[in-house]
């Protein structure tokens, strides 16, 4: 864990099964059964920044260089706690798309799914509809080094582009507008999408696969509140 930002030791301890972190662990840093306990409650708190304090308290004393998730959290960008602040709702550890929406003149619609087979912590890639712009976006566990040249591939379709990396170097986001929207509709009926950064500096970043299953209808909410043309 040492080599892990505060906010991905956090995400680690809640995005996955317990007991998967533990795994994942090197021996000497594994929680005490009496954390663990203490992490569980932590974990059933419903107020995301209450519940990023509660898991300071817990595990600043276990961990030395624990430096305070909730402040960290404080520090990033928008979109990227917009990302997993939803994903921390997710009540079992499925990778199944999560909705959230709300109406009005400039309705709001995020769509979220954490990365397939990612060692802890996981990427996240979300779509979202705010003030009528349609993005597509991942949410990374670690700034990325170098500069976003991708190569997305579906069990459809392969192709290369170049997506603005934003928010501390830690979101990258495809063109937004039209552009954006025909790079989505690339990916309609597909099952999985791989994203590679191009290079291999970061192999926890290298190759990022999501379930996408269904992506056309779970994105109807989107494609309304975004006033898409087809």
């Amino acid at each position: 864990m040492k080599g892990l930002t505060i906010a991905s030791l956090v995400l680690v301890l809640v995005l996955l099964p317990l007991t998967a972190s533990c795994a994942t662990a090197q021996p000497d840093n594994l929680p005490t059964e009496a954390t663990l306990k203490a992490m569980l409650t932590c974990r059933a708190e419903p107020a995301s920044l209450v519940r990023l304090d509660c898991y300071d308290r817990v595990l600043a004393p276990q961990y030395p260089g624990f430096g305070g998730a909730l402040k960290k959290a404080q520090q990033q960008g928008e979109a990227w706690m917009r990302a997993y602040s939803q994903e921390l709702l997710r009540d079992d550890h499925s990778t199944t798309f999560l909705t959230r929406q709300t109406e009005g003149e400039r309705p709001l619609v995020v769509i979220t799914t954490p990365a397939l087979g990612s060692v802890p912590p996981r990427p996240v890639l979300m779509f979202s509809c705010i003030d009528n712009i349609t993005r597509m976006q991942i949410a990374l566990p670690e700034p990325l080094k170098s500069a976003p040249d991708l190569t997305i591939t579906t069990e459809k379709t392969r192709f290369n582009v170049h997506w603005f990396l934003r928010e501390n170097d830690s979101l990258l986001e495809s063109s937004r507008g039209l552009a954006g929207i025909d790079e989505i509709k690339q990916l309609f009926a597909a099952k999985t999408l791989t994203v590679d950064v191009n290079g291999r500096s970061q192999p926890s970043l290298h190759a990022m696969t999501f379930a996408i299953t269904d992506l056309e209808k779970t994105l109807e909410p989107l494609r309304v509140a975004c006033h898409w043309a087809s």
